[in-house]
């Protein structure tokens, strides 16, 4: 009797859930469009950033006479130099990237073979102009190298002096996908921690406090079904609805994985079959722990615009230990970590995309996730309970 009344309650709830098609365009249709497009632009972006800075270096080269160094940098074809009243203002504003500063006395220390000093002014709050630094630096680079295999000439010195060893780097992950692999590991968990949260929030509000606030709760109550059914019943279509929402979430992400030249770069390759079903896996879970701890508050609240108020603060928390294990290197994360709330999942999910399946951590976080979810589930069948807070208007 108690599960056919469950799953009652769990179809009556999910196809009144869906019946709003702005459910359905809000949980599904936005993430599994958006994330392709948000990542596809922001890769073209960053792309079009580096090539234009790269086929356009605009600097300001400042020296008395003529020196080598300045011939050099100006016969490259992607430099274009330009002329600068006020070196400070115009590489704040961005007019030029980055300016130089070549003393008088650079030929002449450099025939003495001495060690000359140059400046080098760029803005380290812009993107571009420490990108300009890095090039100009590189070109100062093989000039000075130029000097050295000179004066080495001079000495019949081979260059090769110079060099001893000679590094060929070669990459354990396709060059291809590595640099779409590392920012999947940055961005995907952070994504599906947010819509964890978010996606079971407007169907908790809606099926706690907004039956409260349409008067359905209290008939409901009345009927053959037992308390703990319709908390179960409730509790299935939320998580079922959160689920939905970050699988259109997941498949959105997918996609953009799959763009040539976007944000990822086709890093989805790289993921196995058992790799995403685990991280569908603690991602459903994660869906199941905020679907009753929002269904909880959702029962507390007196209306639905209370219930938002309650819930929405979950968002902001849950950054948090997210937040803080933005930047862990996957293959160096310390135990200590998994034992933190959602801090765990994040850092679980970082090593699943890197490959790496460390049973230890699993084992741990899968333990501290069902914790949650039995913790969160009686919460929510106490205040289901408590005929003061039922009845709270």
């Amino acid at each position: 009797m108690g599960s056919k009344v469950t799953f009652l309650v769990f179809k009556k709830e999910l196809m009144d859930t869906f019946r709003d098609r702005k459910t359905i365009i809000i949980s599904i249709l936005i993430p599994l469009i958006l994330f392709p497009v948000l990542f596809g632009v922001i890769g073209k972006s960053m792309d079009k950033t580096e090539k234009a800075v790269e086929n356009n270096l605009k600097i300001a080269i400042v020296e008395k006479g003529q020196s080598n160094l300045a011939q050099f940098l100006k016969s490259q074809k992607n430099i274009n130099i330009i002329q600068s009243n006020n070196i400070e203002e115009d590489v704040k504003s961005g007019k030029v990237l980055a300016a130089l500063y070549i003393p008088e006395n650079l030929e002449e220390g450099i025939a003495k073979e001495n060690t000359v000093n140059i400046n080098l002014t760029y803005d380290n709050s812009s993107q571009q102009s420490q990108m300009a630094m890095a090039a100009i630096k590189s070109y100062i680079d093989a000039y000075s190298k130029e000097v050295v295999s000179e004066r080495l000439g001079k000495r019949n010195i081979s260059g090769d002096i110079l060099n001893p060893i000679n590094v060929e780097l070669k990459t354990s992950v396709k060059e291809s996908e590595g640099f779409g692999k590392y920012m999947l590991s940055l961005m995907l968990p952070l994504m599906l921690v947010i819509y964890s949260v978010s996606g079971p929030m407007g169907a908790a509000v809606d099926l706690g406090a907004g039956e409260k606030e349409r008067g359905t709760l209290e008939p409901l109550l009345t009927t053959q079904a037992g308390r703990m059914s319709l908390l179960w019943g409730k509790f299935l279509a939320i998580t079922s609805l959160g689920l939905i929402t970050t699988l259109a979430s997941l498949g959105g992400l997918f996609i953009a994985m799959k763009q040539k030249g976007g944000l990822f770069n086709g890093a989805s390759g790289s993921l196995s079959t058992a790799t995403i079903l685990l991280i569908g896996l603690v991602t459903l879970l994660l869906t199941m722990v905020f679907g009753a701890l929002e269904l909880s508050v959702s029962i507390y609240a007196r209306s639905f615009k209370e219930a938002q108020t309650y819930i929405s603060p979950l968002m902001i928390i849950s950054f948090v230990p997210t937040y803080a294990t933005y930047m862990l290197d996957a293959k160096n994360i310390e135990t200590f970590y998994f034992h933190i709330p959602l801090a765990n999942a994040v850092c679980l999910l970082k090593e699943f995309i890197s490959g790496i399946y460390n049973y230890t951590h699993i084992a741990i976080t899968f333990g501290w996730i069902a914790f949650y979810i039995l913790a969160s589930v009686f919460f929510a069948r106490y205040m289901f309970s408590r005929e003061e807070v039922i009845f709270r208007t």
